[in-house]
């Protein structure tokens, strides 16, 4: 759920008064106005969490053309430090940015081989929940260490089809539902363009 808040003035002539100092000055007030958007998704809790990547090298098991199947497939390409395969777990217009920036060159690709192994070296990933919003699923995962199963890192991904194909995609970077989904009570507050640190 998503909760908009954005500072007005009473009117558009005290706003514009207030900038050019032409017209007189009315009793001042600054209020808020809070619009709700709601985000309906579908949420699935996996107790225990399900296998994506283990630290012993193990394959995980195969599920095809799925999200699921995708993201192992995505951590199987980092463990193996195949830059290639990494990228076609990504859709079009993601995979097209990663190899123009991040992945543009050798030196680039040395060094994202490099930060894989050292995120992953000895720790297993686990899928802890699926989301479904709208044409999106969303996968959310653990990193835990290998031998204490404690948890290093989470974070979700999204996944959309593409040419029938599931891709992680980044359609979703900046929505609220990949980004908040799972903030307890289901609400956030965004202010949008508004006066976050109280200058216009």
């Amino acid at each position: 759920m998503k909760i908009v808040v954005t500072s007005m003035c009473l009117a558009a002539a005290l706003c514009a008064g207030s900038a050019h100092g032409a017209d007189p000055k009315g009793v001042e007030r600054f209020r808020t106005l809070t619009v709700e958007t709601v985000y309906p998704f579908k949420q699935f809790d996996f107790d225990p969490p399900l296998q994506v990547s283990s630290a012993d090298g193990a394959p995980a098991p195969s599920d095809g053309d799925t999200p699921l199947g995708v993201l192992r497939s995505h951590f199987a390409a980092m463990r193996k430090g195949d830059v290639d395969a990494f990228l076609l777990t990504w859709n079009r217009a993601a995979r097209e940015q990663l190899a123009q920036a991040q992945l543009s060159g050798e030196a680039e690709r040395t060094a994202a081989v490099a930060r894989w192994r050292s995120v992953l070296g000895g720790r297993d990933v686990s899928l802890d929940t699926r989301v479904e919003f709208g044409n999106y699923v969303l996968l959310a995962y653990s990193v835990r260490d290998g031998r204490s199963a404690k948890v290093i890192f989470k974070d979700t991904v999204a996944f959309a089809r593409e040419q029938g194909q599931w891709k992680l995609t980044q359609a979703l970077a900046k929505s609220p539902v990949l980004n908040s989904w799972n903030t307890p009570g289901g609400r956030v507050q965004v202010a949008p363009g508004a006066l976050l640190d109280g200058q216009p």
